[in-house]
Parts: structure tokens; C-alpha cells; sequence
């Protein structure tokens, strides 16, 4: 107990230095990070190729962090899509099974502890284990969108003396590829800085001009944030713990990454509730399992999301030597074009560069046009090798509509149906998609027009039947 005060009082201290410390950055503090393991790779888009800079973690791989359970589980949650959940162990993150997120947003609470203590049954859990249902985040975490804004802030980063590493991990958790996102509680930008913050760091926030939603100006105060409040706290409380450390330890970036995201007297609490003897893998763990003040449960997920999101991101822009294909469609056509031979069946190959070419158009990745254009090249040469075969039928493609009115992407949608409508004019799936999308995009006569259309077609869909009932109260 006598240690535990000691150790407040010491890095009480160490702390108030420290912000004394924060409005200016001393020349000593500047420092070179050029042996950082920095990769550069051509990111192929739709229309251009631009090359960029991106950190190479291999410590995450030769020091075993990706087999945890808890990052395992957040690379799922980061590739799910939001209308499926999957369900969790609490505490260990030991994946238990999948549930559609509208199967389980139909349950009251009591069907809900009924369908826990089922699992827990099956899998020989105590009732005192706590079981979490989580759905899929694919929507938010779009790595490929971020990709531009890591390349630019790494530099910015370097500039400020402050290890790169940072400005990729909370790029890839905080708003990934997306600059001006409010939170809840106010924080705005690509690092999702608090006013408060944001102005002690330099940046200009009022009432017209909000720097936290340029790229440079955010990474400036990010990275200054890091240097002079975020890096020096999280060395304080080691120090007076007496745990050695290593600044380009992973171990210590991950404690440092909590800092940036839940405060440094929160994980400093964390700290002297743990007392440890040492750092490393198993520290972070135990982190993983404490709460302090307002270290809960999203703090403690903190470092999780970035172990889970440095391993997607890796396994995406490493999939090609010296390149990263933004669209996958083109990643997989171009090496069937380039050799005319695939992995496997050419018609099973060319059938999975169109659905690759869907989930392209679907991301937001491609636009309309570009999404058609592709899609005829292909089916162009699925037709010479089954020259009497249709190679997509209407079922499928106002699958791939329906899929971007539940991402909420009407224009596309309305696109797609659209041109179908051309295609099946006798569709009674396409007038039923077309009267979907005038639903959401709140023209009810045309949405009704639609829906009937449909109806004329198939007397027996009830899916317009009950849009129609639903729209004019009938």
C-alpha cells in the first residue's frame, strides 16, 4: 500500500512536469525515426496510381500477438458485415457462434438471457460468465479509404520527431477513411481529437475553421499530443514501477495507444492496480482484463483494435509484391488477362472476379460506370468459353441492388435497378428493387407505381403487397 502511494506521488509529479512541459517542444525531443520499417507500394486505383508509404510491423507476427483470441476476434468483428453479429466469451473473447443481427434484435430480454444460458449449455460455460453478442463493423473500418491518410501522416509524424508506427495504428481504428466524423463526446478528424486537446496542441477550433479535419494539421496535433503528453506519461509510470522498457517495444506502444485513448491517469491507475514486475505480451493482457476510474471495457479494447486492424491491413496491401489493388476485381482479372489461365476452373475463376467486381462496387470502391464496364469484359469472355450459357442471370444482379439499399447507397441502388430494368424489362424483382429504392429515398407515388409493376407481374409477391398495405394504410 506504502509502495502504491509512493509510486501516485512520484508519478503525480512526473506527470505535472510533464504537462508543464506541453506548450513548447524541446529541440532534444526532435528525433529520427529513418529505421522504422516503412514499406512503399503502388496503390492501383480505378483511374490513377499513387505511391505510398506504409508501416511494416513484423514484431505483431514473430512475437505471436495474432494468435491472442482477442485480436483473432476483431479481425472477424472488422471483415463482418453489420447485419450479422457473432457471439462472444466476455472476457477471453473465445468466439462461440453467428447470429443475424435481425434474429436477435427480434428477442425481448428474456428470450435474449434464454438464448445465452442455450449457449453457455453447449459449451460448458458457467452462468457466471458473461456472454456478448457483437455485430459486424465492415462498414466502418474501410482500410482502403484510410490508405492516403496514413501515407500523408507518416511524414507529418517523422516532421515532429515522433514514431510513425502511431499515426498508422490510430488511423486505422479512430475514423478510418473518414475526415470529418464527430463523436459522441465531440472528438472530430481523422485522429478524433477533443477541442480542448486540439487547441493545446496548436489547432484552430471555433465556430468556421475546425483543423482536426485536415489531414496535416490533425496529424500535427495528434503527434504532438503523443510526444509531449501520451509517450512521456506512459515512461513515468513504468519508471516508478521500475518495469524496463523499450521505446519501439510493441508492448510499450500498445500501453502508450491507451494513454492516447483513455488518458494517462486512467492506464497510471491501470498501472499501480497491476503493479507489475515486468512488460511484455503478458502486461498487456492483464491490462486487457482491468478496469481503473474510466478504463473500461472500450479502453481495454483499445489496443485490441489495433493488433486486429495492423493484421487486415497487412493482409491487404501484402498481397502483391510491390503493389496494393484497391479494386479486387482488377487485382484478379489482371492476372487472369496477363497469363489467360487461372488457379483453378476459368468459368468458377472469371465467376468469382464478378462477385469480387459486386463487393468493389458495393465498398464504394468503383463507381456505376465503372462497375458496368467491367462487369461486360468479363462476361465478354465467360461468353467464348460457355458461348451458349447465360453468365449471370436477374436474380443475381438485383441481389447486388438490395445489397446497397441495406448499405444505404440509394443512388447506386437506383443505378443498378435502373439499368436491370433495361435488361429484364419483364423483372418482377427489378420493379419490386426500384420500388424499394423510391421508398428510401422518400418518393411514395413512385415507390407505389413500382411496387404495383411488380405485383402485375407476380400476383403472388408479398413483399409488395405488404409495401403497398404499409404506404397507403390499407
Amino acid at each position: 500500500m506504502n509502495n502504491h502511494k509512493q509510486t501516485y506521488q512520484f508519478l503525480s509529479k512526473a506527470l505535472f512536469i510533464c504537462g508543464m512541459m506541453s506548450a513548447y517542444v524541446p529541440a532534444k525531443a526532435q528525433k529520427s525515426f529513418s529505421n522504422v520499417p516503412v514499406v512503399e507500394k503502388y496503390v492501383v486505383g480505378y483511374n490513377d496510381v499513387t505511391k505510398m508509404k506504409f508501416i511494416n510491423n513484423s514484431n505483431i507476427y514473430t512475437e505471436g500477438w495474432q494468435n491472442l483470441p482477442q485480436p483473432k476476434f476483431w479481425q472477424q468483428i472488422m471483415n463482418l458485415p453489420p447485419d450479422s453479429a457473432i457471439i462472444s466469451v466476455a472476457a477471453s473473447r473465445k468466439v462461440l457462434e453467428k447470429i443475424s443481427v435481425n434474429e436477435w434484435s427480434k428477442l425481448n430480454d428474456v428470450q435474449r438471457n434464454s438464448y445465452r444460458d442455450s449457449i453457455r449449455q453447449s459449451n460448458n460455460i458457467p452462468d457466471s460468465i458473461s456472454i456478448l453478442v457483437t455485430a459486424g463493423k465492415k462498414d466502418f473500418y474501410e482500410f482502403k479509404k484510410v490508405m492516403p491518410t496514413i501515407n500523408r501522416s507518416i511524414d507529418v509524424f517523422k516532421q515532429n520527431g515522433v514514431d510513425p508506427w502511431y499515426a498508422q495504428a490510430i488511423l486505422l481504428i479512430e475514423s478510418p477513411g473518414k475526415m470529418n466524423t464527430k463523436s459522441t463526446v465531440g472528438a472530430n478528424g481523422p485522429f478524433q481529437l477533443m477541442k480542448a486537446v486540439a487547441r493545446k496542441q496548436g489547432l484552430i477550433v471555433n465556430s468556421t475553421i475546425d483543423e482536426r479535419t485536415n489531414i496535416e494539421k490533425s496529424a500535427m496535433g495528434a503527434s504532438r499530443l503523443l510526444s509531449r503528453i501520451c509517450i512521456p506519461y506512459t515512461k513515468a509510470m513504468l519508471d516508478s514501477a521500475h518495469v524496463p522498457y523499450n521505446e519501439t517495444d510493441l508492448w510499450f506502444r500498445l500501453l502508450v495507444l491507451h494513454s492516447y485513448h483513455a488518458g494517462a491517469g486512467n492506464v497510471a491507475g491501470v498501472i499501480r492496480k497491476i503493479n507489475p514486475s515486468e512488460g511484455g505480451m503478458q502486461l498487456i493482457q492483464t491490462v486487457w482484463q482491468t478496469t481503473y476510474g474510466g478504463f473500461k471495457n472500450a479502453s481495454q479494447n483499445y489496443s485490441q483494435l489495433a493488433l486486429a486492424a495492423f493484421c487486415n491491413f497487412d493482409q491487404m496491401i501484402m498481397q502483391n509484391k510491390d503493389s496494393v489493388f484497391l479494386i479486387d476485381g482488377d487485382r484478379m482479372f489482371n492476372s487472369y488477362a496477363t497469363c489467360k489461365c487461372a488457379p483453378y476452373n476459368d468459368c468458377t475463376y472469371l465467376g468469382n472476379c464478378i462477385t469480387k467486381y459486386e463487393n468493389d462496387f458495393v465498398d464504394g470502391v468503383i463507381p456505376f460506370d465503372y462497375f458496368i464496364s467491367k462487369i461486360k469484359t468479363v462476361q465478354i469472355e465467360l461468353s467464348g468459353l460457355t458461348p451458349n450459357k447465360s453468365t449471370i442471370d436477374n436474380d443475381h444482379v438485383n441481389d447486388v441492388g438490395f445489397q446497397l439499399l441495406k448499405a444505404r447507397k440509394t443512388e447506386d441502388a437506383y443505378k443498378l435497378f435502373k439499368h436491370n430494368e433495361l435488361q429484364y424489362p419483364d423483372s418482377w424483382e427489378v420493379y419490386h428493387g426500384l420500388g424499394e429504392t423510391y421508398r428510401q429515398m422518400g418518393q411514395k407515388e413512385l415507390a407505389i407505381t413500382n411496387y404495383k409493376k411488380s405485383l402485375k407481374l407476380n400476383p403472388n409477391n408479398e413483399d409488395s403487397q405488404r409495401a403497398i398495405a404499409r404506404l397507403t394504410g390499407k
